[in-house]
């Protein structure tokens, strides 16, 4: 892809195609009019054009100083070539600040204070009062287009780690930011330069993808950089030479490590350019000329721990204290750039570092030359390509889940086949979702597997677990950023999940009579419907069978007739009818009960409608027969013990007796449920003996009733908790502070332990509450909770072994 920008870039033979792995580029053209990125990477150095930059370089001097100066929309007046200069205002020493880091949990960067003592001691050494760092370094790219750089993640740690030492650097605080989209990257930039008084020095570093478009316009990408559409996604060269000739420091470093880097001076020359009226100017120094690549170390391997040359050199001079050519002491720009262009000219003779002093007057000092830094750098981040991308197509699935979380839940709008429809129902968002970007496809199966393993298991919930799944996700790649190794912060996760189980059934009191309505309301969000499911509940049992059916009237409609709850569910999966649900849904079924062992001879004269059988054992060829398509009919077998059987029998075989023999007796159901778990069958028959309830809502309630009615089930044998996700937070704060383990593993821990807050959070944002408002009476079911939180880690332990 580089070869034909090439050509437009200097007008000679384009590229051959051949270049590093590192480049993500191959030797198909170029699409017309659109700018190609180039990694960096190994490839055949383009021989620079005869006459193309001198030509231009010609044509500038032939214009007079007042025509450039007049082109370049800068005023004339005072100082040095027009430049005016400010006196430094005076202010505390004690101005140093304290900035969170930016790729810690709640803060975008790093900040390191050394405190007053620190500043009057960096100034008594000769250096600025002030002294700021913003390193920007992008390795992972969400265009595949755009490949994967190793060296970032690892060089700007070593650089951070160099600039912090009080012994060489003495930088009031240095910001790291990794892998983040453009938006975020540009407040960085603008919170670094924007606040700073004459007396500071500021350095500003860049380690990414360099893109050039044909019209020669220079981009820097972003973690969402689209590379056929940096103007709308990249870091444009211009909001960082207008950010630099804006700030007010008297000290300015730019430092480029990308491809093409040197482009970004093709505005002005190395001689001294008039600024705005602040100012010094600043200096830039660059990785390469604005034709070549920016090269990573010593290999073409994607495996191999690599560092960048041009940056590698550059904490080499200053660390060992080799850029302090001149024996003073110090290491300013122009030395430190002299001994980095000798070092990488002498290791990669076609790689060639530039500097251009824009505005610029006496030199600025950049660190002290010392011993080697005693810093010790974090480790390169751990995370891989697939988990990012893992993590921004399961982001993109799940907020549309999570906005329906709480008694304010919003209703996503959701498009099935074109059409948006409106839906507040998860399992029916992450039925219908289908991500406008296929690469967000695999991030979108993993919540939609989540929510159908949270219904199937426990009904309610999958929200819930959404929610701290996201969280989790969201924790861990933070940690990963820190280099910890992904399995070992799975072993956290495992760990702090189990102690959250342990700890929500510790904290789960028994259901009683007067919390049944409270539960369902909580559970359905709709007073109407826990009204209904409490009242059901009460005639049948907490634990009776309930089953929920789309009614044909208005409203909710129930009835209490004869009825059986089993603790079996269906034979084989082969059964399914509801593949969403996985359940098997009979109407009007007939039902087979068999004593003993069930063979194929025995249904083989079975009529053309719905069948359940029940048996005390099942045959290889008898459940071959019966999977066997058979018409329109609906089938599922289910195996129990004598004793049950004996129970359905006393409910279906009562009334409606088709058929009494010695070992086999066939009855009806009005409905029948199966799942894996269990078998509900309604017959529908009035009766004292036997009670089940049957609840008739409309389309868009149907699965908002069963929440509840299975709400109240678990709540039943399990207890209940806070509702509204306080519980759940409150856990997750316990499971914190009780972290143990190694370090990794200790990371992992508090990962997911930060994440089991996400749920009331998510509530309290939907309502448009803080947390600490959310109402206290509400409950939620202990059972549903101890599934939320293990079906939540399973999905956090599956995505830290994506490689």
């Amino acid at each position: 892809m580089i070869s034909a920008l090439q050509g437009r870039l200097r007008g000679g033979n384009p590229l051959t195609g051949r270049h590093a792995r590192r480049c993500g580029v191959g030797d198909e053209p170029a699409a017309p009019g659109v700018g190609e990125g180039c990694a960096r990477g190994r490839a055949a150095r383009a021989r620079r054009p005869a006459g193309g930059r001198q030509e231009r370089q010609r044509h500038d001097h032939r214009r007079t100083r007042p025509q450039r100066h007049a082109q370049r929309g800068r005023g004339g007046r005072g100082g040095v070539g027009g430049l005016r200069v400010r006196a430094a205002r005076q202010r505390p020493q004690d101005h140093r600040q304290v900035r969170r880091g930016r790729d810690q949990p709640g803060g975008r960067g790093r900040g390191v204070a050394e405190g007053a003592a620190g500043g009057v001691a960096a100034g008594a050494r000769g250096l600025a009062v002030g002294r700021h760092a913003l390193l920007v370094a992008t390795g992972e790219y969400s265009d595949v287009r755009l490949s994967r750089l190793r060296a970032p993640g690892q060089d700007v740690e070593r650089l951070a780690a160099v600039l912090e030492d009080p012994d060489v650097g003495g930088f009031t605080s240095v910001e790291v930011l990794r892998d983040r989209p453009d938006d975020e990257v540009r407040r960085a930039v603008e919170d670094l330069l924007a606040p700073r008084a004459p007396d500071d020095l500021v350095l500003l570093y860049f380690s990414c993808h360099g893109l050039v478009t044909p019209q020669r316009r220079l981009y820097f990408a972003a973690a969402n950089t689209v590379s056929d559409r940096p103007a709308g996604t990249a870091i444009p060269r211009s909001f960082l030479n207008e950010q630099l000739e804006d700030c007010r420091a008297a000290g300015r470093v730019l430092v480029l490590d990308c491809c093409f880097s040197g482009a970004f001076v093709e505005g002005f020359k190395g001689e001294a350019a008039v600024l705005d009226d602040v100012g010094e100017g600043y200096v830039v120094m660059t990785a390469s000329n604005a034709y070549e690549y920016a090269f990573e170390q010593d290999s073409l391997s994607l495996d191999a721990p690599v560092a960048s040359l041009f940056t590698d050199v550059l904490i080499e001079g200053l660390a060992g204290g080799g850029a302090d050519l001149d024996g003073d002491g110090w290491v300013d720009v122009a030395e430190l750039f002299r001994y980095a262009r000798e070092q990488v000219r002498v290791r990669r003779p076609d790689q060639t570092p530039q500097f251009f002093a824009h505005g610029a007057s006496a030199p600025v000092r950049i660190a002290r030359a010392g011993a080697p830094s005693r810093r010790v750098p974090r480790r390169a981040a751990s995370y891989t390509a697939g988990q990012l991308l893992v993590l921004r197509g399961f982001r993109a699935a799940a907020d549309p889940v999570c906005r329906t979380l709480g008694p304010m839940g919003r209703r996503a709008v959701v498009f099935v086949d074109g059409r948006p429809e409106e839906m507040a129902d998860s399992s029916a968002i992450v039925a219908a979702y289908r991500p406008d970007d296929p690469r967000d496809s695999l991030g979108a199966s993993y919540v939609r597997e989540l929510v159908e393993e949270v219904r199937r298991e426990a009904g309610d919930g999958a929200a819930s677990a959404v929610a701290v799944a996201r969280g989790a996700l969201g924790g861990l790649v933070e940690a990963m950023r820190e280099g910890h190794n992904p399995v070992r912060l799975m072993r956290g996760v495992e760990a702090a999940a189990a102690r959250a189980v342990e700890l929500v059934g510790a904290a789960a009191v028994p259901l009683g009579e007067e919390d049944v309505r409270t539960l369902a309301t909580t559970a359905s969000g709709s007073e109407r419907i826990g009204a209904v499911v409490a009242t059901v509940s009460g005639r049948v049992g907490w634990r009776g069978p309930v089953l929920v059916e789309e009614g044909r009237g208005f409203g909710l409609e129930f009835e209490i007739g004869r009825g059986l709850r089993i603790d079996a569910g269906y034979a084989s999966g082969g059964f399914v009818t509801d593949p969403v649900r996985r359940e098997v849904v009979l109407d009007n079924p007939v039902v087979l009960l068999h004593a003993g062992y069930l063979t194929d001879d025995v249904i083989r004269e079975m009529p053309d409608e719905d069948l359940l059988v029940v048996c005390e054992g099942l045959s290889h060829e008898a459940l071959v027969a019966l999977l066997r398509p058979g018409g329109e009919r609906a089938v599922a077998a289910v195996v129990v013990d004598p004793a049950e059987r004996t129970r359905l029998a006393r409910v279906v075989l009562d009334r409606g007796v088709l058929e009494v023999a010695a070992t086999t007796s066939r009855g009806r159901a009005g409905k029948a449920v199966v799942t894996a778990h269990d078998t509900v069958v309604f017959t529908g028959w009035p009766s004292d003996e036997h009670p089940a309830g049957l609840i008739r809502a409309g389309g868009a309630e149907v699965g908002v009733v069963e929440r509840a009615v299975r709400a109240v089930r678990g709540a039943a044998t399990s207890g209940v908790i806070r509702g509204g996700g306080v519980a759940l937070a409150e856990v997750g704060a316990r499971v914190a502070a009780e972290a143990t383990g190694t370090e990794e593993e200790v990371a992992g821990w508090r990962a997911f332990a930060a994440a089991l807050a996400e749920p009331s959070a998510r509530i309290a944002e939907n309502a448009a509450l803080a947390v600490a408002d959310l109402d206290p009476s509400r409950l939620d079911s202990a059972g549903t909770a101890r599934v939320v939180v293990a079906a939540a880690a399973r999905t956090a332990s599956r995505f830290l072994l994506v490689a």
